[in-house]
């Protein structure tokens, strides 16, 4: 497991600091929609491409540390996330700390978003705009599998994905025991093919699937991002029959909430 850090100085006292990391119309200037954070609480976070965050509230001190534990889609290993804050004389430093992430790689990924989600942040307060991304190109998550050969055998089925995926159309490209390429096709998105990869890690004793399905922008423009935003959906469900303990069935209910 990895931490990840990350910092910026906010030009706000802490208490405005507070606010932007807590009040469901702040945060959604910056980072996702959410109903309500509150001490203890479940929450939600959307970011309108179809991802989410589902999580609990763990840490409250306001002004001074926001702590939480979610899943990415409700599946995968569970990060936890800590804001901290700390009065200067120009403002807030912001410092977040991210630990969970499995690999090297990921932990890089993970260094360099919340970089960039602290500059939105900035951004988002000094020239009090919305500073959301649109969305996100790919579909990246990961699972906790329970049965990794009959997950296997699954993944390198065609019929497997007509028949679990919206009725999509799979090649597969070439597999192992550690990897699954396929390029995955659907009627409604005309000659447009986009690419799956699956990798297959056992981390102390652990066995997760990390998925990338990319190749969105290709579809046609009135389906490119509605599409993506579907598929999450369209993945949660195919994956609920393989994703250790209760991940897929919390993800499921949480989506529906």
């Amino acid at each position: 497991m990895y931490i990840v850090t990350a910092q910026q100085q906010i030009p706000l006292p802490v208490h405005e600091v507070w606010d932007y990391l807590t009040r469901p119309e702040l945060l959604s200037r910056w980072f996702g929609d959410t109903a309500h954070l509150g001490p203890g609480e479940q929450f939600r976070m959307d970011f309108g491409d179809g991802d989410f965050l589902s999580g609990r509230v763990i840490e409250w001190d306001p002004g001074i540390v926001l702590g939480v534990r979610w899943r990415f889609i409700g599946h995968g290993p569970e990060y936890e996330v800590r804001y901290s804050m700390l009065r200067r004389k120009d403002g807030t430093e912001l410092t977040v700390q991210d630990r969970g992430a499995i690999t090297q790689q990921e932990a890089e990924c993970m260094r360099v978003g919340w970089a960039e989600f602290l500059l939105r942040l900035n951004k988002a307060v000094v020239k009090n705009v919305n500073t959301r991304f649109s969305w996100r190109k790919a579909f990246l998550f990961t699972i906790t599998v329970a049965q990794r050969e009959a997950f296997v055998t699954a993944l390198t089925d065609p019929d497997w994905y007509h028949a679990s995926l919206a009725g999509v159309h799979a090649r597969i490209r070439d597999c192992d025991e550690n990897e699954i390429n396929s390029i995955i096709t659907h009627e409604s998105w005309g000659p447009v093919e986009t690419r799956l990869r699956v990798r297959l890690k056992n981390i102390r004793g652990t066995d997760y699937a990390i998925f990338a399905h990319e190749g969105w922008p290709q579809l046609p423009g009135n389906l490119a991002e509605a599409e993506r935003r579907r598929f999450v959906t369209v993945w949660l469900d195919a994956m609920s029959e393989f994703a250790a303990g209760q991940e897929a069935t919390a993800a499921y209910e949480l989506q529906l909430a």
